[in-house]
């Protein structure tokens, strides 16, 4: 086993390129079998180091998604989708899909959405959905996703935890030793894993931290299948749609690649500071996450949140522009329908005591 494993390292030191079923072989042994995480940390840094390639990020796709069961629902492929992206955006922002993700379900969009814990920012949407009793481990449960996605529309959980902890030690031991070490830089869990899946998915956005990524991540979302998708960046170092600068878009639906640039006015929102969308704490991220949707926040963070739930509703077919899905998701957050979305996510999976508690210290109530 691990002579393929050494053979790949040395030739990622040597700045060579590793096929697709190379690499994908190479994480399966090395997932199965490598319990002291000294080899997958040497890959990981080889890849990035050297600059991963297509192949190489679908090898490692591919041998995710051979872990993760496939889950069967009454919904549509086509009603269903997903806004998490890579992570590790320079700005540190509060959990701006993760609000967004709220206003989607509100309207009518199924949504199984990651929720990781923090690795190179303040706070995940796993540590955020913890605060109000969501525990994303006990999500990540076959029958859990099926069932609360069908009732509620949104379920948080995690694909990894998915996997069968027996047949991945490898996997299982570097993810535990990463959070106890701090072990943060970029690996292509950021690029890829917020793409695993166990449901069928056909459309999507997902946002990229840099914009050198963009023609990559396009790539990678049109050889595992989807059909439609908005890849994003902020060039102030955003991971979503910006509303403090521009953001470069690439958009594709079934072959066709467009690229284009997008203004915060071209969502009719104002430009803003960075400053303004900031996090600073994983208790003021609760904070911003609930005055955004219960509609007491009317500044940046607010129009951000707008904008990226806009980008969804677009590529959801639910609206024409980008204009439209901002007005869309603000009268979501003002009918209160956003509010009622997440009491119903917590009453299903979390503690509708600890959610009253966190309304009260954020004074939305």
């Amino acid at each position: 086993m691990f002579n393929l494993v050494q053979s790949s390292i040395y030739n990622l030191s040597q700045q060579k390129n590793l096929s697709l079923k190379t690499a994908e072989t190479t994480f399966d042994d090395i997932f199965a079998s490598d319990k002291k995480s000294y080899f997958i940390t040497a890959l990981l840094m080889g890849l990035m180091s050297k600059g991963i390639t297509i192949d190489e990020l679908i090898g490692f796709f591919n041998s995710q998604t051979k872990q993760i069961p496939s889950i069967k629902t009454s919904i549509k492929a086509e009603d269903i989708t997903e806004n998490s992206g890579t992570g590790g955006d320079s700005l540190k922002t509060f959990n701006i899909s993760t609000t967004a993700s709220i206003i989607l379900a509100a309207e009518g969009i199924f949504i199984p959405k990651q929720a990781y814990f923090a690795v190179t920012g303040i706070g995940g949407s796993g540590d955020l959905f913890r605060e109000f009793g969501i525990d994303v481990f006990k999500t990540s449960n076959p029958t859990i996703i099926k069932n609360t996605l069908e009732k509620i529309r949104i379920v948080p959980y995690v694909a990894n935890f998915l996997s069968n902890p027996k047949k991945i030690p490898g996997l299982v031991n570097f993810l535990n030793k990463r959070a106890e070490i701090g072990l943060n830089f970029i690996t292509p869990f950021h690029l890829a894993a917020n793409l695993l899946a166990p449901i069928r998915i056909k459309k999507r956005v997902y946002g990229v931290y840099d914009e050198h990524l963009l023609k990559l991540i396009t790539q990678l979302l049109q050889r595992v299948g989807y059909e439609r998708a908005l890849i994003f960046h902020g060039v102030d170092g955003l991971d979503e749609v910006s509303n403090i600068g521009p953001t470069l878009i690439m958009e594709f639906n079934q072959n066709k690649v467009c690229q284009y640039r997008l203004n915060p006015k071209d969502f009719g929102i104002k430009k803003s500071k960075s400053e303004d969308i900031k996090a600073h704490s994983r208790e003021g991220n609760v904070f911003d996450f609930l005055r955004v949707l219960y509609g007491k926040d009317r500044g940046a963070k607010r129009d951000i949140v707008l904008a990226n739930a806009s980008v969804s509703f677009y590529i959801m077919d639910k609206v024409k522009n980008f204009k439209d899905g901002v007005s869309m998701a603000a009268e979501s957050i003002d009918s209160g329908k956003t509010r009622a979305k997440l009491a119903q996510l917590v009453g299903e999976v979390g503690d509708l005591k600890r959610l009253r508690t966190w309304e009260i210290k954020s004074r939305v109530v």
